[in-house]
C-alpha cells in the first residue's frame, strides 16, 4: 500500500514546483476540480481553468525573490505567509505579500487561495480574461 502524502508534504511540493519554474508540477498536485483563488485576479474552478491562468501569469513578473516565511499545518489545511519582490514586466519594482491556504484531500489539492496586496495587483497587472491581455 502506497502511504499518502501528508498536507505539509504536499504544501512543500507544491512550492517546490513554483521556486523552480515549474506549473505542470504544480498542475499535477491537484485535483480535477480543484478551487483556486487569486485575490484581485482569478476564481478558478478547475485544473484546466487553473492551467489557462498560469499560462497568462507566467510573463508578469521577472527576477522573483519569493520568501516563505511560515508554514502552518493542521489537518486537512495549510497556511502559508510570504513575501516577494520582483519587477514587473515593462520593469517597474514589485513588492507584495500575503498569505496562501491550502486545502488537501487525499494527498492533493482540492483548493487554493491565494490573498494578497491586491492594490499593488491593480496597479501593475493586466486584467486576467480581458481579452487583450490574453492575446486574443
Amino acid at each position: 500500500m502506497i502511504e499518502e502524502a501528508t498536507t505539509r508534504q504536499v504544501v512543500e511540493r507544491l512550492y517546490h514546483a513554483y521556486l523552480h519554474g515549474d506549473p505542470e508540477g504544480m498542475l499535477a498536485l491537484m485535483r480535477e476540480d480543484v478551487h483556486v483563488r487569486f485575490l484581485g485576479q482569478a476564481n478558478l474552478q478547475s485544473i484546466e481553468e487553473t492551467r489557462r491562468f498560469f499560462g497568462f501569469a507566467a510573463g508578469l513578473l521577472t527576477d522573483l525573490d519569493f520568501r516563505i516565511e511560515r508554514t502552518i499545518a493542521d489537518g486537512e489545511w495549510a497556511a502559508v505567509t510570504w513575501s516577494e519582490t520582483a519587477r514587473t514586466a515593462d520593469g517597474a519594482a514589485w513588492e507584495n505579500h500575503g498569505v496562501d491556504v491550502i486545502h488537501v484531500v487525499g494527498g492533493e489539492i482540492a483548493a487554493l487561495h491565494e490573498n494578497n496586496d491586491v492594490r499593488m495587483v491593480h496597479r501593475h497587472f493586466p486584467r486576467y480574461g480581458d481579452q487583450t491581455a490574453n492575446g486574443l
